[in-house]
């Protein structure tokens, strides 16, 4: 019985990842300035023993006293920040995903060289906080591939004043962002629709219906007299009945290429489109998105570009 139970204890595995650490929570560690000079103050300690020499005894002491007082404003200079949820936009492949901190200094202390840090990120300038002043920091990662940029964690640290110490406050995790595909390709908007026939140019024609007013609508289409007798947004629709013809951007269409080249090529043709105020549709493998140009329609389409086949990227 007994040697069932002590082959039970040691079998059982104990975990051993680390636990997560909690935002806001401070946590300081030597840098390799700091290795070099308590390594110093070391040798000064056996020197001082091995002659007996109160001088340097006095000395030895006092170095270490003073990378005490350091160690403790090194905490207090990131310690008890107030800081807010991380924000980020999509970017397009190729361009770096900017990452924006709101920092509040509550206390009557100034802080100074903030540095915001994750894996992967690019390292921006120092930032200074007066007491009571508030600020945003800013974070870059490097998105060279179209897809979602993984979630990772982040935090604020400093050196200051001694730079032997360095205090690491945790921030949280950086959002997931999204990233669009490259802009490129040199063919020119498809001159008119390719075998089938989309609906026309919005506010064209005669007014047929209404709908639910969606995110992006132009406010143009809201159907005023509707919102005052229901007391609810609605958007106006029409026939289309005159107008340019409205585009079908298609997979096919996209020319010879690779997967990347034909989503780089249609990201480029949706984003002309839609400044030159045309109404699209996008057709990909597994995807159709009705023809529109509201800049929510221009949103859907840039993300099922950046969705195709759902590559996922780690920096």
């Amino acid at each position: 019985m007994m040697r069932a139970t002590v082959k039970r204890i040691l079998a059982t595995r104990i975990p051993l990842k680390r636990p997560e650490a909690r935002p806001g929570k401070v946590r300081t560690r030597l840098t390799s300035s700091g290795w070099g000079f308590f390594g110093l103050v070391f040798c000064a300690f056996l020197m001082s023993v091995n002659f007996s020499n109160n001088l340097i005894f006095a000395m030895t002491f006092l170095l270490a006293a003073i990378a005490m007082v350091g160690w403790y404003h090194t905490r207090a200079n990131v310690g008890g920040l107030a800081v807010a949820d991380w924000r980020s936009e999509p970017v397009f492949a190729g361009q770096s995903a900017v990452y924006r901190l709101p920092v509040e200094n509550r206390s009557k202390n100034n802080r100074h060289g903030l540095l915001v840090t994750a894996r992967g990120s690019v390292h921006g300038a120092e930032k200074h906080l007066l007491a009571g002043e508030t600020a945003e920091l800013t974070l870059e990662r490097p998105a060279p591939r179209r897809g979602r940029l993984k979630p990772a964690p982040a935090c604020i640290r400093s050196c200051f004043p001694l730079g032997i110490f360095q205090a690491r406050m945790v921030t949280g995790q950086l959002p997931e962002c999204l990233v669009y595909p490259a802009q490129t390709g040199d063919q020119p908007l498809p001159a008119r629709p390719l075998g089938r026939q989309a609906h026309l140019v919005e506010e064209a024609g005669t007014y047929t219906d209404m709908r639910r007013y969606s995110p992006g609508d132009p406010l143009a289409r809201i159907h005023w007299k509707a919102m005052a007798r229901f007391d609810e947004l609605y958007t106006k629709e029409f026939d289309g009945g005159q107008g340019r013809p409205a585009l079908w951007l298609r997979w096919e269409d996209a020319g010879a290429g690779g997967t990347e080249q034909k989503l780089s090529q249609l990201c480029r043709w949706v984003l002309e489109a839609h400044k030159q105020n045309r109404e699209y549709g996008l057709e990909l493998p597994g995807t159709r998105i009705e023809p529109a140009n509201a800049e929510s329609h221009l949103q859907n389409c840039l993300r099922a570009l950046a969705l195709h086949d759902e590559p996922e990227q780690a920096v």
